[in-house]
């Protein structure tokens, strides 16, 4: 022992030794550390990370008398190339201790070391650029040895109990730094986006009060008694939300006098939404329905009612009742004006004159950074100000301010507060469209007209504008008669599609939480019901809500920002025939999430089937799955609902799963595979997987129930899920092309090195992906037919851009989320494509002359950003070229790397796609993250950024072979309910890689658009990269583009208006930025719910510019948006020459229809159509 303290004495001799030779040694000075930092990063070998050793060194030297300062949150903003701040400070981290000097040496150097070498290196960034095959990793502190230190440990899921020490379990989100340490400082805050809005003033800014609008006038009706010995209306009764006196909500009870199931017109001149006011004189809003009904039953042969529409009925019903009493109107198309009801009537003279009022006071608005404030615009022949300068008074507290010309937009009279169409505004400008909208949504008018588009609202209730009996107001009607409203996109396009014969698509775009998958649901029920076929029961309302009642428990999960998220998109086809009635139905979905079943991000949850599943009644069934007793731990995160209440509606929805699959024609055979297979992935998860050693399960019990419910025995499943063998038949997929550095083999069996937990998370989503896609096989098997089908109406609805922030979320987002936001992009692409794109080309090619005014470039460089191939994406080889790659294509490429990290593939793609030297803020698509992994990408157009996580990416990109064995499982299974439905479907080729489902197809048109699919699949760069992960998302929205663009289409338009968890609650007071003080003080009875009050207006500014709505809008009133060819048009306008159709009669054929004119019967407004005869293309506006 003595012998080993001698050698420690020597030891810390020698170190003090070699410590007093160091100081002696002369130092480098400043100015040669930042040439030798800036030759070698020229070369491309320059590493911050200095060697174990000097760290080693460094850490040893803590107890000297040196200044130490803990990192604040902006000391860690270590990308951020304006800032400094972390110069000369001691950053402690997991050990590591950076170099420091103290503070007096830091001022007497602050001249000659201006900026970090971060910063430096933004300067010569362009160098390095030059040679992409040169690997300049990421620059980072010891910051990033603990980040990634913490990302390599696993965290359990927030839905599975503590796990056994021998289980590894993983969520999809690292929890990087969730629980530091002492000492250690917490990771910095993310990079700053840049804002649309940034000017702040200093003045009390308030948005304008959201005013209640009038009450709708009370009509007087009288009906007399039928012969049935009724009076043709039916009561309803509902509750209502409603303020006191003082502004206090609360409900009171409300009867509804409607017309009966049997009266479909206006004889008696009641609409649906019609509230009960008298009977006979007498005021019944505050009896019971007994005492209503009674009063009716003895009102003798006639009754006298009063009925006042509720608000959010008032535009349908006027709009309704003016097109079946009055006049019909001239089409909107002839005259634009009237596109909006609001200008079909008649204003008094003083309403004209408060309006000229009105305008002649320059009433602007105030942009600031939370929304926007009324005030009125000063002389400016009286003020001296300086150029671009304007002087403004605020309207609610006399404020005057200075500000700068672009701060201020327009405003319109309060007439225009609540406009049915914001195209019709006076003046169309960001301010004046969002006012607009916060005017209605306050008076419970969710849903507005854009221009040709449709702009909807997510109610934050149920409303009452969505029913049966308000289906048929819409019916048969044109689009200028129709109030705003989400049937009405639907009658639009039907009437298109039956008068055109061209086929037909409605896509909804919009936020996750915007209501897309709700519209969807209304715009098919929609059609079900008004060209369903009574004795055509293809597609009837029962099978429609069966068939969403089992995709929203199979596709649908619980997410931060959603309480029922889409986690899959879809086309729903339907084939209508010659006669305009449903013939067949068919759906194809793509993108769907299947790894969500075993990892997802923390604090969300699995798909809703689970739930209900555990959460089953029925005994026998619990029984036969294994499910009586639960395992306490679950490394997929699956366990019951904990509230009774929950349990108890969870059990109330698989039985109503269960009778929509009856409907649906899915037998109790098929019914019972589908539980098994569920039961089957619950165990696989109770049963988890060893951490280290052999690759095996953790717990056998629970494999050896998995196996029985799959039908092979527990040699069989482990072999499939642990030993990578691939077992014949449809399991032909090699992975010799895609062998990265760690797919060597490994003893039991070859292919990728990946963990025992891995495999067997890629087995359960195997198994879940195949059950899925068997489900819509099944679906479209009922819904198929024979009938021969003319043309078809597509309904699109994909998961909304994906942003965790918005959740109140930390964490970055997954690839999942990536491609949902990808699609999101892709086809808001094509909404600017068919907007600006193709009617600029067509005005060109008619040398129409149209100048438009601050019509914005289109800016899509975050798709570019993703999905942009190079001409040598076929090429099989490892060598990295110049030519810039989107990110799924640099994933593609950097597995094949040995050594490939996420840092590396953020370097590349940063390479091409991030800031570059003179670009302006926010041009560029990325912006780095103080985080490791981390990277910010803009979309919708650079209004939504988004915060990434790339930890694991490149795993992701690795083919899982034990997912390629579920369908071989599945098929080769000794339950024959289990293998009859894959063996089945095992002579179908997986064309498509298995990416989407449903090409089946039961009508001609069906196929015919399965063909398409298959052919994007088959072409070009698909035939090679096909089969690679990364590709097939880019495919699969390719797919869905090319099936849809060839229609003529309907937007629809859903904006969040407040940013909300999936509790349904805002994520915090910031996201309620409405000055709600001046909002509350409201009349009693304006039935305005006071959650409808608090919009987030810079949320709403950001979708409104991210959708391009407004400049959508611009040219919708300045261009010619409608156009056909001339034998369609004289076909439809020949009425309006009577003189030659009597001469040569309505079946008379024209030789030369360039020789076709107006003649002098043309329109009243020759400037509202524009025509060329050599294209045979009339304009109208």
């Amino acid at each position: 022992m003595f012998n080993l303290m001698k050698k420690d004495k020597d030891k810390d001799g020698t170190r003090k030794e070699k410590k007093e030779k160091k100081e002696k040694k002369e130092r480098m000075s400043a100015a040669e550390l930042r040439s030798l930092e800036e030759m070698s990063l020229r070369r491309g070998f320059f590493n911050l990370n200095r060697s174990s050793k000097r760290d080693s060194k460094t850490r040893l030297e803590i107890s000297n008398p040196i200044p130490i300062k803990v990192a604040s949150s902006s000391d860690l903003h270590l990308t951020d190339i304006d800032s400094d701040s972390n110069r000369g400070s001691v950053i402690l981290d997991s050990g590591h201790l950076s170099t420091a000097s103290s503070s007096d040496d830091l001022k007497g150097e602050e001249g000659s070391l201006r900026g970090s070498v971060l910063q430096r290196a933004a300067k010569f960034g362009s160098l390095a650029k030059q040679n992409s095959q040169m690997i300049v990793k990421r620059f980072s502190f010891s910051q990033r040895s603990r980040d990634e230190s913490a990302s390599e440990t696993s965290t359990p899921s927030e839905h599975s109990a503590a796990p056994s020490p021998q289980v590894e379990v993983r969520t999809l989100e690292g929890q990087l730094m969730q629980h530091p340490g002492p000492g250690i400082p917490r990771p910095g805050p993310r990079s700053r986006a840049p804002e649309l809005v940034t000017k702040r003033f200093p003045a009390d800014l308030r948005l304008p009060p959201v005013v209640p609008p009038l009450p709708p006038a009370l009509r007087e009706l009288e009906l007399q008694r039928r012969p049935t010995g009724d009076f043709g209306f039916s009561l309803r009764r509902t509750t209502m939300l409603d303020r006191g006196p003082e502004g206090q909500v609360y409900r009171r009870v409300v009867h509804f006098a409607e017309p009966g199931a049997g009266t479909k017109d206006l004889a008696l001149g009641l609409v649906p939404g019609d509230r009960l006011v008298e009977i006979n004189g007498h005021n019944v809003e505050s009896k019971s329905r007994d005492e209503i009904v009674e009063m009716i039953r003895q009102s003798g042969d006639g009754v006298r009612l009063k009925v006042q529409p509720i608000p959010e009925l008032s535009e349908l019903s006027r709009s309704w009742l003016r097109s079946g009493e009055g006049p019909r109107r001239e089409p909107a198309h002839l005259d634009p004006e009237a596109a909006s009801p609001a200008h079909s009537q008649v204003k008094t003279e003083e309403q004209i004159a408060a309006e000229e009022a009105w305008y002649e006071t320059e009433k602007v608005w105030l942009v600031h950074k939370d929304g926007f404030s009324l005030a009125t615009q000063l002389k400016s022949e009286e003020l001296s100000l300086p150029e671009g300068k304007v002087r403004v008074k605020l309207d609610h507290d006399g404020a005057i301010l200075d500000v700068d010309e672009d701060d201020v937009e327009k405003a319109n009279a309060p007439s225009c507060d609540r406009l049915e169409d914001l195209a019709s505004l006076v003046y169309l400008n960001e301010s004046s469209v969002l006012h607009t909208l916060r005017q209605r949504y306050g008076a419970s008018l969710l849903h507005t007209y854009a221009g040709p588009s449709l702009l909807v609202l997510s109610p934050r209730g149920a409303p009452a504008v969505y029913s049966e009996k308000v289906m048929h107001m819409f019916k048969g009607c044109r689009r200028e008669d129709m109030a705003p409203h989400i049937y009405a996109v639907a009658q639009t396009a039907y009437r298109a599609m039956l008068m055109s014969r061209q086929d037909q698509s409605i896509i909804l775009l919009g936020s996750s939480g915007g209501g897309k998958t709700t519209s969807c649901q209304h715009l098919v029920q929609y059609l079900a019901t008004i060209a369903g076929s009574s004795g055509n029961k293809v597609f009837s309302v029962d099978k429609w809500q069966a068939l969403y009642t089992l995709l929203e428990a199979f596709g649908n999960s619980p997410t931060i920002m959603n309480g029922n998220a889409t986690r899959f998109s879809q086309i729903l086809s339907l084939d209508f025939d010659q006669a305009g009635q449903v013939a067949s139905a068919s759906i194809q979905t793509m993108l769907l999430e299947k790894l969500r079943v075993a990892r997802r991000p923390a604090g969300e949850a699995t798909f809703n089937i689970f739930y209900y599943l555990l959460a089953c009644g029925d005994g026998t069934l619990r029984t036969e799955l294994h499910l009586n007793h639960l395992a306490e731990n679950n490394v997929f995160g699956i366990v019951p609902l904990a509230k009774p209440e929950e349990k108890q509606k969870a059990a109330q929805q698989f039985s109503k799963l269960q009778t929509a699959m009856k409907v649906l024609g899915i037998s109790p055979d098929e019914q019972k595979a589908c539980w098994l297979i569920l039961a089957a992935i619950y165990h696989l998860g109770a049963a988890g997987a060893t951490k280290a050693g052999r690759r095996q399960f953790a717990r056998h019990e629970w494999a050896q129930k998995a196996a029985y419910l799959l039908g092979c025995s527990l040699e069989e499943l482990s072999s499939a899920i642990f030993k990578h063998q691939h077992q014949g038949g449809t399991l032909q997929r090699s992975t010799s092309f895609r062998q990265g550095p760690e797919e060597s083999s490994l003893g039991d069996g070859t292919g990728p090195k990946l963990s025992a937990l891995e495999c067997l998370e890629g087995m359960a989503s195997g198994l879940y992906s195949e059950l899925f896609t068997l489900l819509i096989s099944l679906v479209n098997r009922a819904l198929k037919s024979s009938q021969h089908s003319l043309c078809s109406m597509m309904i699109v609805d994909t998961p909304g851009f994906q942003n965790p922030e918005q959740g109140g979320s930390a964490r970055g987002a997954s690839f999942e989320e990536l491609c949902h936001n990808y699609a999101q992009d892709r086809l808001q692409r094509l909404f600017h494509e068919r907007t600006f794109v193709q009617e600029l080309e067509r005005y060109k090619e008619e040398n129409i002359e149209l100048a438009f005014d601050d019509l914005e470039p289109a800016t899509d460089d975050s798709v570019a950003a993703v999905d942009q191939a190079s001409h040598q994406s076929l090429v099989r080889s490892l060598a990295r070229t110049d030519e810039a790659k989107g990110l799924l294509w640099l994933l593609e490429e950097e597995v094949l790397v040995p050594g490939a990290t996420e840092d590396a593939l953020l370097e590349r793609l940063f390479s091409y796609y991030g800031p570059q030297e003179g670009d302006r803020k926010g041009q560029s698509p990325l912006l780095r993250s103080s985080k490791p992994h981390h990277f910010l990408l803009g979309h919708s157009h650079g209004t939504n950024w988004v915060e990434y996580n790339t930890a694991g990416w490149l795993s992701y990109t690795k083919q899982n072979p034990a997912t390629q064995n579920a369908p071989r499982l599945l098929q080769d299974s000794q339950k024959k309910i289990i293998s009859n439905l894959f063996l089945g479907r095992a002579g179908s080729a997986t064309v498509l890689s298995g990416s989407i489902a449903g090409l089946e197809g039961g009508s001609q048109l069906a196929l015919r658009r399965a063909t398409s699919m298959r052919k994007t699949f088959t072409t070009g760069m698909a035939a090679v990269k096909k089969k690679s992960l990364c590709i097939q998302v880019k495919l699969q929205v390719d797919a869905l583009i090319d099936t849809i663009k060839k229609s003529k289409l309907h937007f629809v338009h859903c904006f969040l208006p407040v940013a909300e968890g999936w509790a349904g609650e805002p994520r915090s007071a910031h996201s309620r930025r409405v000055s709600c003080s001046s909002e509350l003080d409201l009349p009693p009875g304006d039935h305005c719910e006071a959650g409808l009050l608090q919009l987030d207006a810079p949320l709403l500014r950001a979708q409104l510019r991210g959708s391009r709505l407004l400049d959508a809008m611009r040219m919708y009133r300045q261009g010619y948006p409608d156009h056909m060819v001339f034998s369609e048009f004289r076909r439809r306008f020949d009425v309006l020459a009577p003189h030659l159709t009597k001469k040569h009669g309505r079946n008379y054929i024209v030789v030369d229809e360039k020789r076709v004119g107006l003649g002098p019967h043309g329109p009243a407004r020759p400037s509202c159509l524009c025509s060329d005869p050599s294209r045979q293309l009339p304009f109208l506006p």
